[in-house]
């Protein structure tokens, strides 16, 4: 009787209302650690690219409560961002914001959804693909054309990857430089997102 109890508190928990005071307070919390830990980056890779942490509390926040806290842990990570700390003029965070959405959303939807041993495994698989996808068609059609203004032209962008080879224009940059750069943050993320919920589910029961 008691294990089935403990059994529905956790249940319960998991699937709480993203508006109950439980999920805003967590959600508060996750954000501002968010915050931190988007400061805490890796040294620059081709100009702009940098590693860090900041998406794993997001992607706790999402297997929680869902894709709508994931959502909102990283629309508020970087207009803080955007409005304290900024060197970009906010196209960073713009870039961030719909990246890190594109690995945040589906990893939740099929972490909440699949079973078995196996389902982290397919739940960040597929979230890396998307983030490569929407990573890809964002930087050329959106980021990639606004730091070119920002930063007097291509050509400028282009010569900040110059150690990469095989890179000469826009296409080659996205293809070569930044989508690789994505997989492998994305498998970064899924290895420390599923090791750091294993830890905390432990906690939590």
């Amino acid at each position: 009787m008691k294990t089935s109890q403990n059994n529905t508190m956790k249940e319960s928990y998991v699937k709480s209302s993203v508006f109950s005071t439980r999920a805003m307070v967590t959600i508060s919390l996750l954000t501002a650690l968010s915050y931190v830990l988007m400061l805490l980056e890796s040294p620059p890779y081709i100009g702009f690219l940098r590693l860090e942490f900041s998406d794993i509390p997001a992607i706790l926040g999402a297997f929680w409560f869902g894709p709508a806290a994931g959502i909102l842990i990283e629309f508020l990570k970087n207009l803080i961002k955007g409005i304290t700390a900024s060197n970009t003029m906010g196209i960073g965070e713009l870039a961030n914001f719909i990246v890190s959405v594109a690995y945040v959303v589906p990893a939740s939807l099929l972490f909440r959804k699949l079973k078995g041993k196996y389902k982290s495994v397919f739940a960040f698989g597929a979230a890396t693909i998307s983030m490569m996808i929407v990573g890809f068609l964002m930087n050329y059609f959106v980021t990639i054309p606004l730091y070119a203004r920002m930063y007097g032209g291509i050509d400028n962008i282009v010569g900040l990857a110059s150690m990469v080879p095989g890179i000469k224009n826009m296409f080659t940059l996205i293809l070569i430089g930044i989508t690789p750069f994505n997989l492998v943050k994305g498998i970064f993320l899924g290895i420390v997102g599923h090791i750091t919920y294993e830890i905390l589910k432990k906690v939590i029961r």
